[in-house]
């Protein structure tokens, strides 16, 4: 059940100001001297907590990301290192193999599955699997996943949660941490029918700088997610880490997803990363 690990994680690459490249005010984000103009009207306060107005959800509108290609993993340093006081991540070398990949929410409405997530309102895509989600002033909330087409080749995927969970809890800021549990009672897995678990652990671990290719962001929420998926029956318990890395009006920035079962919070080789692209 990969694709519930993966999708479970909060894919924010909303970016309301990072469409298109773009950021927010020169004098609010360093970023390397480039003035940029932000195309929405969102300016981040750099206070350090995320609220639902800096995560602002524009339908339609695409950020761009650099992301490792299928099959590749990545060293990492999610650790991060101390530079004059300041917690500082550096994602900034360039890795030529990487993909150049446009992510950005779209309506609910018109999906084939959208009467069966009645709460959801937005989807965002990953790969052939849709997340579908719902933003309010206390949190983003996961509502489940579901195959992009009907009747793909591996089967239909419909994954609705009994209730959905919060898999970021607005405001935030770091030092918050909660859990959610995520209940499937009546649900399809490529086909077959599927009930299970999903055990969410989340923790806002360290605020500081991000350095991504020709941009850094300060300050920047790391937010680490760590899904248990147990299937009723018929499977083995599984699960998977993520880090993202937020910032105020731009949501997601980077993140990084381990390998499967992966013990170390801070773990080195992942699975994936995709960072900010200016």
């Amino acid at each position: 059940m990969r694709a519930t690990a993966r999708h479970a994680a909060v894919v924010v690459g909303l970016a309301a100001c990072a469409a298109g490249g773009a950021a927010c005010q020169d004098n609010l984000t360093p970023v390397g001297g480039d003035d940029l103009t932000p195309p929405l009207a969102c300016l981040p306060d750099r206070d350090g907590v995320l609220t639902a107005a800096e995560l602002p959800v524009a339908l339609g509108v695409t950020a761009t990301y650099y992301a490792s290609p299928s099959g590749r993993t990545r060293t990492v340093d999610l650790a991060g290192v101390d530079r004059d006081g300041v917690l500082t991540w550096d994602l900034s070398a360039e890795d030529p193999d990487d993909d150049v990949v446009d992510i950005g929410p779209t309506a609910l409405a018109g999906h084939w599955y959208a009467g069966d997530f009645p709460g959801g309102a937005f989807v965002t895509r990953d790969g052939d699997v849709d997340a579908i989600y719902h933003l309010d002033d206390a949190g983003l909330w996961l509502h489940g996943v579901a195959s992009a087409e009907p009747d793909p080749p591996a089967g239909r995927t419909l994954l609705r949660y009994d209730a959905p969970v919060a898999v970021l809890r607005l405001p935030l800021a770091d030092g918050d941490a909660w859990t959610e549990t995520g209940t499937v009672s009546t649900g399809t897995l490529q086909g077959l029918p599927y009930v299970g678990t999903d055990t969410y652990e989340i923790e806002a671990a360290g605020a500081g700088d991000l350095e991504v290719p020709y941009v850094r962001f300060a300050p920047t929420l790391r937010v680490r997610t760590h899904v248990t998926v147990a299937p009723a029956a018929g499977g083995s318990t599984t699960s998977r880490r993520q880090t993202l890395f937020l910032f105020e009006c731009f949501g997601e920035v980077a993140r990084a997803e381990s390998m499967p079962d992966e013990p170390a919070a801070d773990f080195t080789t992942a699975a994936y990363v995709r960072r900010f692209a200016l």
